[in-house]
């Protein structure tokens, strides 16, 4: 709901989508200049949907991914071959979207962090 909010207040197209396989869907037929894929979803989740991105070799995403936990360097290795940017934990405040958001919308390339 933050994220929607934020997008329609800075005037950023944005499609919500909470359903793991047809956002996988939505990410294979169309492209997006930035994904905020949360990794908790129920019944498919982000990382089947990173899974699957890398096996069909997609590797052009611009993805950033949020989780409430912490993930494994092997768990990031992966995800960093799929498009993955930037790994963020929940809870992330307006300020960092807001950062998040601009930077790759403008095509700044910065680091994956945690």
């Amino acid at each position: 709901m933050l994220v929607k909010e934020y997008c329609k207040k800075e005037k950023i197209d944005c499609k919500e989508i909470n359903d793991g396989q047809k956002g996988l869907f939505e990410i294979q037929k169309r492209h997006y200049d930035l994904i905020l894929l949360d990794i908790a979803m129920p019944f498919y989740t982000g990382f089947d949907i990173l899974r699957q991105l890398k096996k069909q070799g997609v590797r052009d995403q611009c993805i950033v991914i949020l989780t409430g936990t912490n993930l494994k360097i092997e768990d990031i290795a992966d995800c960093m071959d799929v498009g993955v940017r930037e790994i963020l934990k929940k809870p992330i405040g307006l300020d960092l979207l807001d950062k998040i958001v601009k930077r790759y919308l403008n095509n700044e390339r910065w680091p994956v962090h945690q």
